[in-house]
C-alpha cells in the first residue's frame, strides 16, 4: 500500500512538470542562491532575474533564465549594493531605479541601466526624487515609475529611453500606494493590490493608459494582497501570491480576471505560498521566481530558490 501510494504521488509529480501536460503550474530549474525579495523582467526571448545586497549576508546576484532549455546563466551584478529597487525591461535595456542603500537603509533616487548587447550596466540619470517599493514599466520608449515610499509618492515619474531625460507627469495616482504588482497590457500599465499609506493591504486594480494618461479600475480582489505576482496571459489578468498584515499572512492563491468576467476567478494554487517573488511573462507563461515564504520578521529566514511557471 505504501509502495502504491508513493508510485501516484511520484506519477503526479511528472505529469505537474512535463510542458504541455494538463497541470498548470510546473517546477522550473532553480536559481543560485535563494532570495526574499527579487526583481525580474523579460527581455527579447529571455527571463532576468536580479537581487540586490540587503547587508544581512545576501549576496547580488544577475542571472538570466532560459525557459526553453531550463537552465541559467549568470550576468555581472549590478554595481551598486541595493534593496526594495524596481526593474523594467524594453528597448534592448534593463532600467533598475530606486531602492534603498545596503547598510544605511537610506532611499535613493539613482538609476542604472544594464544593456543586454554589451552586457554591462551604466549608470544613467537619477529620478526626480527618491523612491523604494515602487512599481515600474516600460511601454515603447518610455519608463513609468508609480508609488512607492520616499519623496512625491503620488506623483508618477516618466523617463525617456531615447534623450535620458525624466519628467512628471500631470496628476497623480488613485490611490498612493508601494509594494504592487504591475503587468503591461498594450497601452495599458495594471497596478494590482499594494500596501496603502496606512499599511493595508489593497485589493483595487488601478490601470494607467500611456496615451491618455487617464486612470479606470478593474474589478476589485476578492481581498487585499500586498507584493503579489502579476501577468497578463491569453485567457487574462493573473494574480498570485502575496501577503497581509491583518492577519499576517502569506498565500498561494492565483486568481484570474478574464476578458469576459466581472470578477475574479479563483484557479489552481500557486504550489508554495510567497510574496516579493520575482516574476516575468514569457511565451505566454508567468514565471515566479524565488521570494518569502514567511512574512515581516521571518521573511529574511525564509528565502527560496524555487521556480514555478504557468500555462493557461
Amino acid at each position: 500500500m505504501r509502495f502504491l501510494f508513493a508510485a501516484v504521488l511520484a506519477f503526479w509529480f511528472v505529469l505537474a512538470t512535463v510542458p504541455g501536460s494538463k497541470a498548470e503550474w510546473r517546477g522550473g530549474d532553480s536559481f543560485s542562491q535563494a532570495v526574499p525579495e527579487s526583481g525580474a523582467t523579460s527581455l527579447n526571448g529571455t527571463v532576468y532575474l536580479l537581487s540586490g545586497s540587503s547587508g544581512t549576508g545576501f549576496k547580488r546576484f544577475f542571472e538570466a533564465y532560459n525557459i526553453v532549455e531550463d537552465g541559467w546563466r549568470p550576468l555581472t551584478p549590478i554595481p551598486v549594493d541595493r534593496t526594495q529597487f524596481s526593474v523594467a525591461a524594453g528597448s534592448g535595456q534593463i532600467v533598475v531605479t530606486g531602492g534603498r542603500v545596503a547598510g544605511t537603509s537610506e532611499a535613493t533616487k539613482s538609476s542604472w541601466m544594464f544593456s543586454t548587447a554589451k552586457s554591462y550596466w551604466t549608470q544613467i540619470t537619477s529620478m526626480p526624487g527618491r523612491r523604494y517599493e515602487h512599481m515600474t514599466a516600460i511601454i515603447g520608449n518610455f519608463l513609468y515609475v508609480f508609488g512607492g515610499a520616499g519623496d512625491d509618492t503620488d506623483k508618477i515619474y516618466r523617463y525617456n529611453l531615447g534623450s535620458g531625460e525624466w519628467s512628471i507627469l500631470p496628476g497623480t495616482m488613485p490611490v498612493t500606494l508601494s509594494q504592487a504588482g504591475i503587468a503591461v497590457a498594450g497601452s495599458d500599465i495594471i497596478i494590482a493590490g499594494g500596501m496603502t499609506a496606512t499599511g493595508q493591504a489593497s485589493r483595487e486594480i488601478h490601470v494607467f493608459n500611456v496615451q491618455s494618461l487617464n486612470w479606470r479600475r478593474l474589478p476589485s480582489l476578492p481581498f487585499g494582497l500586498i507584493a503579489p505576482a502579476v501577468g497578463v496571459l491569453s485567457d487574462g489578468v493573473h494574480v498570485v501570491g502575496g501577503y497581509s498584515n491583518e492577519p499576517q499572512k502569506t498565500y498561494d492563491l492565483h486568481f484570474l480576471l478574464s476578458d469576459k468576467a466581472r470578477k475574479w476567478q479563483k484557479k489552481q494554487s500557486l504550489p508554495e505560498a510567497r510574496h516579493h517573488a520575482g516574476y516575468a511573462v514569457l511565451n505566454d507563461r508567468l514565471i515566479i521566481m524565488g521570494g518569502a515564504v514567511g512574512s515581516g520578521f521571518f521573511a529574511p529566514f525564509t528565502a527560496t530558490d524555487t521556480v514555478y511557471i504557468f500555462k493557461p
